[in-house]
């Protein structure tokens, strides 16, 4: 088992080493092989397992961060609330301020999508409906 580890430990140096080669130097995969004696197709295929887990690392910090500064933000609004419940016109701006921050991290600003069809029927039905309210009107 022990071997296995060490085997283990040799793939992680060697897919840190084609990252590193990749990204800093901007090697290409052949150049890379060729530096690190070894398949192009063993290089692309630890350059596809590199980069995923740096970017599950990315992922899980900025989750960490995220919750962070939700938890800042959660302090802030609680320290706020005694006063805005007071009355204090500044603290309720504020607040307002830490909502919307906090919005924003949450993501619920985010445009919707939608995707709308307008038939024949429905436009008929608008054009009659605006002939009725200008009918209205001229009464």
């Amino acid at each position: 088992m022990p071997r296995r580890q060490a085997h283990h430990d040799l793939g992680l140096v060697r897919q840190h080493e084609v990252v590193r080669l990749r990204t800093q130097e901007r090697l290409a995969f052949r150049d890379i092989a060729a530096r690190l004696d070894c398949d192009v197709k063993n290089v692309y295929k630890a350059w596809k397992r590199g980069v995923a887990e740096l970017a599950e690392e990315a992922k899980a910090a900025h989750g960490e961060y995220l919750g962070e500064q939700l938890g800042n933000l959660d302090i802030a609004i609680n320290s706020l609330m005694p006063k805005v419940i007071k009355g204090d016109v500044r603290a309720v701006e504020g607040l307002v301020r830490l909502f919307d921050h906090q919005a924003k991290l949450l993501g619920l600003y985010a445009p919707v999508k939608a995707s709308v069809t307008v038939t024949d029927e429905m436009t008929a039905r608008v054009m009659a409906l605006a002939e009725e309210f200008e009918q209205l009107g001229a009464k």
